[in-house]
């Protein structure tokens, strides 16, 4: 998690090799983006990949 400089909350998600993948939207207070975290870990293994790079 980190706090950007007006104070607002973001989350980053790295892949196992360190990039980053996924930066998360601004939230108000560290425990908006904590849930987020949260929200991640127990959604996020369920859900359905779209690779929008292939074409039609």
């Amino acid at each position: 998690m980190v706090e950007s400089k007006n104070g607002e909350h973001f989350v980053r998600f790295k892949a196992a090799n360190g990039e980053a993948m996924v930066r998360s939207e601004l939230y108000a207070s560290k425990a908006s983006a904590k849930y987020c975290i949260e929200s991640v870990k127990k959604n996020a293994p369920g859900a359905e990949t779209v690779d929008e790079t292939v074409s039609a």
